[in-house]
């Protein structure tokens, strides 16, 4: 792969390097390329904290739920005691895995010979491994896998020796803490598969140029001019923006009014931050719809989307109806994305691809790209 011969690395990138006014973006590659998924995989996705969850899809002693991240199936639990576990979700014997799905479990069981696992990780039980020497099934454990809660979400880590949760997430949680996320439920969550490398939903999100133009049948028409919204930008490739925008429905009016713990501020309040990797968090006067991007493929990738509201906004008659209102109204503005994001990847692949010039505009996606370069290329 090019990328990795340190003679032409400096060349491919130095355009991107440059400061705004002068950059362009990234070489297509990066996007498309199996190899930099792979590497992708061992300097970020196995070494950084990642988003997996809200603490209420885990929220009862015994709940469960899976998940695979670039080929490492993962197992999180809630224990009897309320402790939240992770682990690798592989048996000790053969490395089937020992859950599926999500739902409720007193213990786990592979399902190929039977080893028994507690929710804590322990062994509980081997069939027919007593005549074994040396075995010992009381130092049989599930391997554990670093997690954490912060505001009602559930982080993981898959490194042998992560930093501490609170150090990745200092300046997020310095700028979000007022939302008072921890207060807040999940309304919907939707599950989007994208023809996209992962990286361009995530620039999506923070490129505040596009909004008037792609969207300006639906947020865009309640959208103020793009240089109305300035982007700061954050250590470790992360951003923050207050501006001001409708809320997330067809007539751009609330069917809630204001969150709680923003009463305070108008009904056009808006607030959009990126946490690295692959979080995003948008929030307007009445409710949150964070997201978290997933790769699949180097081609293809996965957009879960939460819908929260105050748990007393949900507690209010007829708060389904109205949660269906916001919930549909995503799905066509993420409709609207998917066509860009589609074109942007077959545009990567064309012999022809050329990466064009920045606008000054984008100074999210300069921020998190030159991180990214910084981390997958540089001395990170």
């Amino acid at each position: 792969m090019p990328a990795q011969d340190s003679t032409t690395r400096p060349i491919q990138f130095e355009k991107t390097r440059r400061p705004l006014p002068e950059a362009s973006h990234a070489p297509g590659f990066i996007y498309h390329s199996e190899e930099v998924l792979a590497e992708e995989k061992r300097k970020i996705f196995l070494k950084e904290w990642l988003c997996v969850a809200r603490s209420e899809e885990v929220g009862e002693p015994g709940s469960y739920m899976t998940l695979g991240i670039l080929g490492e199936p993962i197992v999180i639990t809630r224990d009897a005691q309320g402790r939240i576990n992770c682990f690798a979700n592989m048996c000790l014997h053969r490395g089937v895995e020992v859950a599926y799905g999500c739902g409720h479990a007193e213990e786990f069981s592979c399902p190929y010979h039977a080893w028994r696992y507690d929710l804590s990780g322990r062994l509980v039980s081997a069939s027919y491994m007593r005549e074994s020497c040396g075995f010992d099934p009381k130092a049989v454990r599930l391997k554990p896998i670093a997690v954490g809660e912060w505001t009602g979400w559930v982080f993981i880590n898959l490194a042998d020796d992560p930093k501490p949760l609170q150090d990745h997430l200092e300046f997020f949680s310095r700028d979000l803490g007022f939302l008072k996320m921890e207060d807040c439920r999940i309304g919907s969550k939707l599950v989007i598969d994208l023809k996209a490398n992962w990286k361009f939903v995530v620039e999506n999100l923070m490129d505040i140029y596009h909004a008037r133009t792609l969207h300006i049948n639906t947020f865009g028409k309640f959208r103020s001019s793009p240089e109305k919204h300035p982007t700061e930008p954050r250590p470790n490739g992360g951003t923050f923006m207050i501006y001001e925008a409708a809320p997330m429905t067809p007539d751009g009016k609330t069917l809630f009014g204001r969150m709680p713990a923003i009463a305070d501020r108008g009904d056009s309040f808006a607030c959009s931050s990126h946490l690295f990797p692959n979080m995003q968090v948008i929030a307007r006067s009445d409710n949150i719809h964070p997201l978290v991007m997933w790769p699949v493929t180097a081609n293809t990738s996965r957009t879960i989307v939460y819908n929260l509201f105050p748990k007393e906004f949900l507690e209010q008659p007829g708060a389904h109806e109205r949660v269906k209102v916001y919930d549909d109204y995503i799905h066509v503005v993420l409709e609207e994305d998917r066509l860009m994001m589609d074109s942007l990847q077959r545009a990567v692949q064309s012999k022809n691809y050329e990466p064009g010039r920045m606008s000054t505009l984008e100074v999210g996606i300069y921020t998190v790209v030159n991180d990214y370069l910084d981390r997958m290329f540089g001395s990170r």
